[in-house]
């Protein structure tokens, strides 16, 4: 992977889904990642995890965003690994720090 990529891997085990965000999640990537999102089954837990991204932006949030709202909506348990570094100045400038920190919910 480059520097300029992205990646995402979502693997079902048991009732969790486990979503893996990696490299530079941005505009110009979020959208092909979207595609290879399996949907999410009512009950179990979503695992989100970016520790991996290296650089995001607004689009970046907004995924994780959805993902935890859609997962909420089913009945689902959340749980948010802890964010890079690289999210810091974003999560802030948007005022998301209560909502993405790493916390099971």
């Amino acid at each position: 992977m480059t520097s300029a990529s992205a990646d995402l891997t979502h693997d079902v085990s048991g009732e969790a889904h486990h979503v893996r965000l990696s490299g530079v999640l941005t505009m110009e990537s979020v959208g092909a990642l979207c595609a290879r999102l399996k949907p999410l089954d009512g009950g179990g837990a979503l695992v989100l995890d970016a520790s991996a991204v290296t650089k995001a932006d607004s689009s970046a949030l907004a995924l994780m965003t959805s993902l935890m709202r859609q997962a909420r909506e089913r009945n689902m348990r959340v749980e948010l690994k802890p964010l890079p570094q690289s999210f810091s100045a974003i999560v802030e400038l948007y005022g998301l720090q209560d909502i993405l920190s790493a916390r099971e919910a």
